[in-house]
């Protein structure tokens, strides 16, 4: 079946009345993240090894590939600072890891946005805070920052093709 992203407009409208901004896509009956509105999720944490990790959903059928998605990841790979992982996370891995102070960012990430950091989770009536921008989230920016001076050629990358 064929579709885009129109059929999420009601939901959007209805997250709006909550005073939410964007809606976190949930699914299965353990509540795996797949995207924040538009957007790949992704999740700075120390994971229960004790080791940062950069996470985002695979591309498993349900999450769409895309450049910006793939760009961070390379990115978070090229750093060699942390982990970096394609896998499947759900409200109980950031429930458990905000409870233990493990959870460091949250954010979406898309070709208009490049990165969206995420602050607040409404989750079964509960407020979730994030603490992403208790730090001014230094990992999303950063992803953010390096990615777009690429984009913009003030970093040399073999991504980038120069036309004169």
């Amino acid at each position: 079946m064929g579709s885009n992203y129109g059929p999420t407009i009601a939901t959007q409208m209805e997250a709006g009345k909550l005073k939410c901004q964007q809606v976190l896509w949930l699914f299965g009956e353990d509540h795996q993240l797949t995207e924040v509105g538009t957007m790949n999720i992704f999740m700075y944490w120390i994971n229960e090894q004790g080791e940062k990790e950069l996470i985002t959903p695979p591309l498993d059928g349900m999450i769409l590939p895309g450049v910006t998605r793939k760009s961070l990841l390379e990115l978070g790979q090229q750093w060699g600072e942390f982990k970096v992982t394609e896998k499947n996370f759900n409200m109980g891995n950031i429930t458990k890891a905000l409870k233990e102070n493990r959870l460091l960012e949250l954010f979406g990430a898309g070709t208009a946005c490049v990165v969206s950091p995420v602050e607040n989770i409404l989750y079964k009536g509960e407020n979730l805070h994030i603490p992403t921008m208790k730090d001014g989230a230094p990992v999303a920016m950063r992803l953010m920052k390096e990615l777009m001076d690429i984009q913009f050629g003030r970093t040399p990358s073999d991504w980038v093709q120069v036309i004169e």
